[in-house]
């Protein structure tokens, strides 16, 4: 009878129709469906593909289901159905019981296309969102010959396996966006493709930004994306805060105009025609009274309106006459009907034998989706017995469950079913006593564990879920945590937030003791990391957990991961600005690194120190660790750590010493240098490395003067960052775009551009603000704004613990008090204290930069002497680089100050 719930809905019928031409014309579209549980939503997608799928024989459609018990904790979870179902053999099954039988079909004629489409286009995602080890298994079958590509697939699983045991490597998730946008996009190109995501009401934070990505970029394709949804539920919110399924739809709708479909506002006159065509679905003699009872008792509800008649008819409400039509059975008493679709579900469960009944018991305590080996192991029964009842009995005769095919994770093959409705499951397990539930989880948890030994992070969700239903603590925060660390190596950082939370939570549950305290402090270490990718260096939540972690470090006796803790707060204080803390932290977790032989720790702790060392201006220290990074450093050997730390350190460590090299008075060794660093972040495809190297690229070209080479290398940071979702390298990029138009006769431009940048990088509570603030107040200078320009530097002058920028904001100070006369003798003050500075810290091209205006203001007072002979000294200091800006600007005052006093009022003449 489900085919007929879409009757009456013609309209709605049409405007899906409406969208998949759109779609098939190369127009992707995305269309939402709303309505309340039982409204005919799925029935309706069914209906509208097996129309689809008569008219274009090339049609797919890929699904994914949200999870009511676990889908927020799961990221991705319906895009990983999808890409399963589009690159495994055995997960194509699923689409059998979820759309179309024909679709199966259709799935396996195109399995071979889509995995090279995903090689070719989306590599990353292999072991991230689709196992490598089933991708290989479907070709096995499909292909008889290997071809290139495969070889390339074959390769990727290897190393995704190589780094399977490394928890720290980080998929970014802006990388996963692109990845899965291209592979969908490309594979429309050969194949239309129809995205179907239910219950979207209860889909994670990760899986819905993926989807408002994928909506944003359809143009072109030839992709229709549907998603369904409750929208009491989302009305509901999650988590006392605004849902975020709410503002995502409302955006698309703006870009795509009006894109729902709301089943709940069905006109009564619909309503009537979905009764009258469900009861002349079979032949019968039901009058006009009976129809309008029947409306009245349901209210056209489709799920009320479907178990009802069902109720009716095994009851003898209903029953066949002599020619085999339905008429009103003599026992029918509309009052003694339920009144509710709990009322039909009730009764429907309770004439189930006591076996089927306790079955579906255990499988409702599993969730809306279940597995029939889990069923069977805590029924005592064989699996081949559990599916025949399931298939037969469950589904087929009393249409209570639905098959959804096979599911590979990891290394075990799960027969996986799903309740025809929510509403079965849920009355299903408020039928348990408190006592029951809590045992069935408990045994559900075990059951688990016994299957997934050794790779329990592929269902720690569920693990945590039913350890915490059956008040087993400990476990349910160690899956907690399993959890976490999962969520965070797909970036999905929220999720990952939301389990380490409630794992502490769970701890305090604990005894107190070393047990509760080893579990707390890996609880608070992940849950550090999730933070501070979510909020940055601004969060206070971020240092509360990395103290709270350092102090259960210390009670424990410095176990193994006062190292990560060390490592961390080392990274957090060098990007706060505190940089004495940062050295001191890092030098720790060298001396640990030594010790225990941990050569990636190394180099990553002699990278911490060099750039605190550069921040401090002991650029011989700086340089020395640095170096050491460079020597330590492998490609080959060390290209996952971009992924375990968030970026690569041969990529940072080349371009801080392109700094270091530039402040020594080294120009054209630090241009080197920095090229380096580029070439090797383009080699390593790692889009945060890619944003750094280009960062450091628009730096140098700032020192040396180069604006036009600035302004595009500091665009081409703004691009990867904003793609990237780096907010605080966008500030970064923001400002070196900012001071390279005001070099460029720009000024009021690069003021707001300098201004706006320097507000989103403190914005996140990063420090090292010295040389942002400094380039703000130059462009002041070259706008002539001395009172602007003073505020600016004195604001960051004595700020923080940053020498290295000192010699640069004395000198700027400076210039911009000389923009208005009579403070001639301060700014001389400032000008010999900023060259003073510079040539204790060994920093020459500052220094040079100082002298240079100490000379010049010299000469403008009469006094050129002394400015003559410190230039000149310091110039001939200089081996390279002699054609730059500042050195061209040095030698060419130099042979002005030489000219006698005649040939000098000559000169200005």
């Amino acid at each position: 009878m489900e085919k007929h719930i879409f009757v009456g809905r013609q309209r709605e019928l049409a405007e899906l129709n409406a969208c998949l031409e759109k779609a098939l014309s190369g127009v992707g579209q995305v269309f939402f469906i709303s309505g309340q549980a039982g409204t005919g939503k799925t029935a309706l997608v069914r209906h509208f593909v097996q129309q689809a799928f008569a008219a274009n024989s090339e049609l797919v459609v890929a699904t994914g289901t949200c999870n009511a018990q676990t889908g927020i904790g799961d990221p991705y979870l319906p895009f990983r159905e999808a890409l399963t179902m589009l690159t495994d053999e055995a997960a194509a099954q699923q689409a059998a019981g979820k759309v179309s039988p024909e679709n199966t079909n259709r799935l396996r004629t195109v399995l071979v296309r889509s995995v090279q489409v995903l090689v070719d286009v989306a590599p990353e995602l292999v072991g991230v969102l689709v196992p490598g080890g089933a991708l290989a298994g479907a070709l096995g079958k499909a292909v008889a010959k290997k071809t290139g590509w495969m070889d390339r697939m074959d390769e990727l699983t290897k190393q995704k396996a190589m780094t399977a045991g490394a928890t720290e490597v980080v998929a970014e998730q802006s990388r996963i966006f692109e990845q899965y946008t291209a592979f969908v996009r490309q594979l429309s190109e050969k194949i239309p493709l129809i995205l179907f995501l239910d219950d979207l009401q209860w889909a994670d934070r990760a899986s819905l930004n993926l989807l408002f990505h994928l909506g944003r970029h359809l143009e072109g394709s030839r992709i229709l994306i549907l998603g369904a949804y409750r929208p009491d539920d989302v009305a509901l919110g999650r988590n006392g805060e605004r849902h975020p399924l709410e503002p995502m739809v409302n955006e698309l709708t703006r870009y795509y105009g009006d894109v729902t479909v709301d089943l709940d506002a069905i006109p009564e006159q619909t309503s009537r025609e979905f009764v009258a065509a469900l009861l002349d679905s079979e032949p019968n003699c039901l009058g006009d009274s009976f129809r309008e009872a029947l409306y009245h008792q349901t209210g056209g509800h489709a799920l009320f309106t479907v178990e009802l008649l069902l109720t009716m008819k095994e009851r003898g409400d209903l029953v066949p006459n002599a020619d085999g039509c339905w008429v009103e059975g003599p026992s029918l008493d509309w009052s003694a009907l339920p009144s509710r679709v709990e009322g039909v579900i009730e009764e429907r469960i309770a004439r189930l034998p006591q076996k089927l009944r306790e079955m579906l018991q255990v499988a409702s305590v599993q969730g809306e989706q279940f597995s029939a080996e889990i069923v069977a192991r805590l029924q005592n029964m064989a699996d081949r017995e559990a599916i025949w009842q399931l298939s037969r009995e469950l589904q087929r005769r009393h249409r209570l469950v639905r098959a959804s095919g096979l599911v590979q994770l990891g290394r075990v093959r799960l027969s996986r079913y799903h309740f025809a409705h929510n509403l079965f499951q849920h009355y299903l397990y408020d039928s348990l006593g408190e006592a029951e539930r809590v045992y069935i989880h408990r045994d559900i948890g075990q059951t688990l564990e016994t299957m997934f030994t050794g790779q329990t992070e592929e269902v720690a969700a569920q693990l945590a879920r039913h350890f915490e239903g059956a008040g087993i603590s400990a476990k349910a925060g160690a899956y907690r945590l399993q959890a976490g660390n999962r969520a965070r190596r797909v970036s999905a950082h929220q999720e990952a937030v939301d389990h380490l939370t409630r794992g502490l939570e769970l701890a305090q549950d604990l005894a107190s003791g070393p047990e509760r305290m080893r579990l707390e402090l890996d609880l608070q270490v992940s849950l550090g990391k999730a933070l501070l990718a979510l909020y940055g260096y601004a969060s206070p939540k971020v240092d509360q957990v990395f103290t709270c972690a350092r102090e259960l470090c210390r009670a424990l006796g410095d176990p193994p991961q006062l190292i990560q803790v060390l490592l961390a707060q080392a990274a957090f204080h060098l990007m706060r600005g505190d940089l004495r803390d940062a050295q001191e932290d890092a030098q720790q977790v060298l001396l640990l690194a030594q010790q225990a032989g941990e050569g990636r720790l190394i180099l990553t702790s002699h990278l911490l120190l060099g750039a605190a060392a550069l921040y401090l201006a002991d650029y011989d220290q700086a340089r020395g660790h640095l170096e050491a990074v460079i020597a330590l450093y492998d490609p080959g050997q060390h290209r996952d750590l971009a992924y375990q730390q968030g970026q690569d350190p041969g990529v940072q460590a080349i371009a801080f010493l392109s700094r270091v090299l530039w402040l020594q008075g080294f120009p054209e060794q630090a241009l080197a240098k920095c090229r380096e660093a580029y070439e090797l972040a383009e080699q390593l495809e790692h889009p945060y490395s890619s944003t750094i190297a280009a960062l450091h690229a628009a730096t140098l070209r700032a020192w040396l003067g180069w604006w036009p080479e600035c302004q595009t290398h500091a665009e081409k940071a703004l691009k990867l960052a904003q793609r990237g979702g780096f907010k605080m390298r966008e500030a970064n990029a923001i400002v070196l775009h900012g001071i390279a138009l005001a070099h460029q006769g720009r000024t009021g431009e690069g003021i707001d551009e300098l201004t706006q940048g320097l507000f989103m990088w403190e914005a996140s509570g990063a420090g090292l603000v010295a040389y942002g603030h400094a380039s703000l107040a130059e462009a002041h200078w070259l706008a002539g704004h001395r009172d602007q320009g003073l505020r600016v530097v004195d604001e960051a002058l004595y700020r923080g613990e940053e020498a290295w920028w000192l010699p640069e904001q004395y000198r700027l100070r400076a210039e911009l008090l000389l923009l208005a006369p009579g403070a001639e003798a301060e700014a001389e003050a400032l000008l010999r204290k900023a060259a003073d500075l510079a040539a204790s810290q060994g920093a020459r091209a500052l220094e040079l930069r100082a002298v240079t205006s100490l000379a010049r203001l010299l000469m403008q007072r009469g006094q050129p002497t002394e400015g003559l002979a410190r230039l000149n000294e310091c110039y001939a200091g200089f081996t390279e680089g002699l054609d730059l800006p500042d050195l061209k600007e040095a030698r060419e005052l130099l042979e002005k100050m030489a000219l006698t006093p005649s040939q000098m009022l000559l000169e200005i003449a």
